[in-house]
């Protein structure tokens, strides 16, 4: 038979060991979308000042970026992510990726009893 304490102290440990899966499912998709979001602000700053395509300076963040996506993120626009392409081009592959990492997002209201816990 199993104590009632030893039985509370795996309880608390699974709960910490879901949480932290939970955190670490939901920093794995905000790290691409913080990085989606400043290269559309990158963009869109570009765009201002005239330029008409993507810089290569940039080939390297785009690559980074595209090794990082889910694995079954927007496939299409995940493989065109390169510099050259016309910044129109590239904010739309952009603004397709960034629909569809929001929507993998793990909705914390379901978890708000275990909000309380911090």
């Amino acid at each position: 038979m199993i104590s009632p304490l030893r039985m509370t102290n795996q309880e608390i440990a699974e709960t910490l060991r879901d949480r932290i899966r939970r955190d670490s499912a939901r920093r794995q998709v905000e790290r691409p979308i913080e990085e989606v979001d400043r290269l559309i602000a990158e963009c869109e700053e570009l765009l201002l000042v005239g330029r008409k395509r993507v810089p290569l300076v940039m080939e390297s963040r785009l690559r980074r970026l595209s090794a990082n996506l889910p694995p079954t993120s927007v496939s299409a626009a995940k493989s065109e992510l390169h510099a050259g392409v016309t910044l129109v081009h590239l904010m739309d592959d952009l603004f397709s990726i960034q629909e569809d990492l929001l929507g993998r997002r793990t909705d914390r209201s379901a978890y708000s009893d275990l909000d309380e816990l911090d």
